[in-house]
């Protein structure tokens, strides 16, 4: 009996190893696929929260269309990132440039936002800090078949943040500051949801307090109270993004993390500044389409000259769900489009190079810092208390 189903159990047996050493992988693949793709459609989205935030418009009325020619977006040309590269960085309709701006947004958030997700969630929280993460077997087959609801929920959390983090540092970009009542707002937010939640925040305050303190909301409103004011202390001297930032981070991480992404961001702005000396400087009076993400030296009498123009600023876009076209100069300022006009590639890679080349990007370098220090917190904690 036991020989007549050795073939079976043989056959069982290498469909098993089949299985671990591709399926497996594979759906691991998969879903870090699919969580980069949700990152990139957050930055997608998060373009649109940079141009109508400042101005007070609604963020999710109104239809995207070509600035140029009033043209309508079409859907397959709103996915991110592709779309703009398909599109060759021009309107499908009237030829007009459209701004590198957007595609490096949702790139940054498909790498930032989608990667911290996937590392925390196919890890089964390895990278998290505390006795209720890492526990799971990591994988994406573990985590589709038995999801643990507080990882997946820590995970949702820190992309709120990383969201809020990546918009401050694209407003700030932008010479624009983020409302008052937002920034509120979000706080409050964060607030209500690590108090109402508080195993959502895996590190404590670090010292024994009252037992009321120890679990429940009490705890989360201690740990947030905590962040909150050494954000608020560690952010005083930065800008406005980064002022804010800190806070965020203090009451969604703790104070440890605020103080520790403090010190990780000055290093972070080093790195950036190192890599801006091995690229190669912009000639002088070069210009990016209108395609700038920060500031442009070389183009700001232009921009005066426009602004002086027209009603709305250089930055007066309407980017709702993907890259959409700079609004230009009016016809009898704006010279005629030339389909050839520069290298297509130069486009994305001139912005870039211009963030790196910035003496100060509070904003940006916060953004980084919280994602390494997000993917390195177990490492981190365990060096801190041994």
């Amino acid at each position: 009996m036991a020989r007549d189903r050795w073939p079976i159990d043989g056959y069982a047996n290498r469909a098993g190893i089949v299985m671990y050493e591709w399926i497996i992988p594979l759906t691991d693949l998969v879903v870090t696929g699919l969580l980069l793709v949700i990152g990139g459609n957050l930055g997608s989205f998060l373009n649109v929260v940079v141009h109508r935030l400042p101005r007070g418009e609604s963020v999710v009325h109104g239809g995207s269309h070509c600035p140029s020619c009033g043209s309508a977006i079409r859907w397959h040309d709103n996915v991110p990132v592709l779309g703009w590269l398909l599109l060759r960085g021009r309107c499908r309709d009237c030829g007009a440039m459209i701004s590198a701006r957007y595609p490096l947004v949702e790139a940054i958030g498909a790498v930032v936002i989608g990667g911290v997700a996937a590392a925390e969630l196919l890890s089964g929280g390895r990278t998290l800090p505390g006795p209720a993460f890492g526990v799971c077997r990591p994988g994406a087959d573990n985590l589709l078949l038995r999801p643990d609801p507080l990882l997946i929920a820590v995970a949702v959390l820190h992309g709120w943040l990383l969201f809020n983090l990546l918009l401050g540092a694209a407003v700030e970009a932008d010479g624009r500051v983020v409302p008052a009542r937002y920034r509120r707002t979000v706080l409050g937010i964060t607030l209500a949801v690590v108090v109402g939640w508080s195993a959502l925040l895996p590190v404590g305050v670090g010292f024994e307090g009252p037992a009321w303190m120890a679990r429940g909301p009490g705890r989360g409103l201690l740990i947030a109270a905590c962040g909150l004011t050494c954000g608020a202390l560690v952010g005083a001297t930065s800008t406005a993004a980064g002022r804010q930032g800190t806070m965020l981070i203090g009451v969604a991480l703790g104070w440890q993390a605020a103080a520790t992404i403090a010190l990780l961001r000055p290093a972070i702005g080093w790195l950036r500044a190192l890599l801006a000396s091995l690229v190669p400087p912009i000639p002088p009076g070069g210009e990016c389409d209108g395609a700038i993400f920060g500031t442009e030296a070389s183009s700001e009498s232009a921009r005066s000259d426009l602004a002086s123009a027209t009603a709305e600023p250089w930055s007066s876009i309407d980017p709702e769900g993907s890259p959409l076209p700079e609004v230009g100069a009016s016809p009898a300022l704006r010279p005629p489009a030339d389909p050839d006009r520069g290298p297509f590639l130069s486009r994305l890679v001139e912005p870039i190079t211009l963030q790196f080349q910035q003496n100060e990007y509070p904003g940006g370098d916060l953004l980084m810092a919280t994602a390494v220090f997000l993917l390195a917190w177990r490492w981190l904690w365990w060096g801190l208390v041994g």
